[in-house]
């Protein structure tokens, strides 16, 4: 198993203080080691009596995908996928448009139904189901960014907000925030229809932030702003930088939410997690490192971040602010990965490893039982923007795994079916 080892993340961690340098030594060392390392395969199942699913695009020239890992593309009845004409190995494009596709599970038939010009490939345009009948996605009208709901039955969008969605609490409300920030600083999760924000722009942060939309009414407030964030706990290190608040995610009862706050020094990156319960913010980790988070139930998180100097993934009880290691998933040394749970089971994904086989693993938090999944191979074609992450997500079921992957050489949704192993 050609894992980096101890060693070569200090050194990744040590060029963080120099992003480009990092991302010509990373480059290079990516294309030496997948020369020495390469497997004669592009995948492998470790689970039997499965197979890999392919939800294929309409047309044979086009890509197909879901997005982030924390939505799951199935309802139980439908199946949301994204589809592109462009190759997925480039950027994304805002004058080609992203289509937006149903799969009804029953007749196995799928149709474009709507489409997009703002959207990437990490997190597509946010598509997520609010109910049985409606999902939400992120849009261009032209001035701003908007979110669209979209009604199944009646086959086109009823409702436009003036805010684009990062979250939503069933049918009730939803969070959003300024995608023109993010693409300032973080393309990847960013759109590409307005110009990125100026310096003066960058550095108003009481009119910037996280705004909550109330579905039935329509009706947005600024509900946390990033001078308050930046106020709260401050650092040296805040003095004249650039912040960003990302990956908002609200809990099961919807009455709480976390979020990343990110800061950028000499171009390098530091994060926090914060909670709010709508009244009061709380900083739950600031050790400089936070990376994916997810909740495993209202009062408890898991995710991978830096505490008491160790990367790993951790618990964190809300209840009384402990931490606590996940040694079975550390112990495998595959690093950083998405984490989707779904009752006992949390599934994780790793970064491509020196031979560029990614691993997707499922984890019984209750029992501490460990199920390595399969390994898929990641091009070096996709790298950077480009990336292909698993980004693994449960159906609503639970019997279910569907995941993005590269592994024959374009981007497609996959799932495998989990529930006999």
């Amino acid at each position: 198993m050609a894992q980096y080892s101890a060693r070569e993340r200090l050194i990744a961690s040590v060029l963080s203080s120099t992003p480009r340098l990092k991302s010509v030594v990373k480059r290079c060392y990516i294309l030496l080691n997948y020369a020495i390392h390469r497997k004669s395969y592009n995948y492998r199942l470790l689970i039997s009596g499965t197979a890999i699913h392919i939800v294929e695009p309409t047309s044979k020239d086009h890509e197909t995908f879901f997005g982030y890992y924390d939505k799951s593309p199935d309802n139980g009845s439908f199946i949301i996928f994204n589809e592109t004409a462009l190759s997925t190995s480039k950027k994304p494009n805002a004058d080609k448009p992203l289509m937006i596709n149903i799969l009804n599970q029953d007749t196995g038939k799928a149709q474009t139904i709507a489409a997009t010009h703002s959207y990437n490939w990490q997190q597509g345009c946010r598509t997520q189901w609010i109910d049985q009948n409606q999902f939400i996605y992120n849009d261009f009208n032209g001035q701003k960014y908007v979110c669209n709901l979209f009604n199944v039955a009646i086959g086109s969008v009823v409702k436009t907000f003036g805010h684009p969605v990062q979250d939503a609490f069933q049918d009730h409300y939803f969070l959003a925030v300024n995608y023109r920030r993010i693409m300032r600083l973080r393309p990847d999760y960013g759109y590409r229809n307005l110009a990125r924000l100026s310096d003066a722009d960058m550095m108003d942060m009481t009119h910037d932030g996280i705004w909550k939309v109330d579905f039935k009414s329509a009706q947005s407030e600024l509900i946390v702003t990033l001078d308050e964030v930046a106020s709260l706990q401050p650092r040296e290190s805040f003095d004249g930088t650039h912040h960003k608040v990302n990956h908002v995610m609200i809990s099961p009862r919807g009455d709480r939410f976390i979020f990343i706050h990110r800061w950028y020094r000499s171009g390098r990156r530091f994060d926090r997690l914060v909670l709010s319960d709508f009244h009061k913010l709380t900083v739950l980790s600031d050790n400089e490192m936070v990376s994916h988070m997810c909740w495993v139930d209202n009062d408890t998180l898991f995710g991978y971040l830096r505490h008491e100097n160790r990367d790993g993934f951790y618990f964190i009880n809300l209840v009384d602010g402990s931490f606590k290691s996940c040694e079975p998933l550390n112990n495998l040394s595959y690093g950083d990965g998405h984490p989707s749970c779904h009752e006992d089971w949390i599934v994780v994904d790793s970064y491509p490893d020196k031979s560029r086989m990614q691993h997707l693993t499922l984890y019984n938090w209750k029992t501490q039982e460990i199920k390595p999944l399969l390994e898929v191979f990641q091009p070096v074609g996709f790298l950077g923007e480009s990336r292909c992450d698993l980004h693994p997500r449960f159906s609503s079921d639970g019997r279910r795994i569907y995941f993005d992957s590269v592994f024959g050489g374009s981007r497609r949704l996959c799932y495998i079916d989990i529930a006999n192993d």
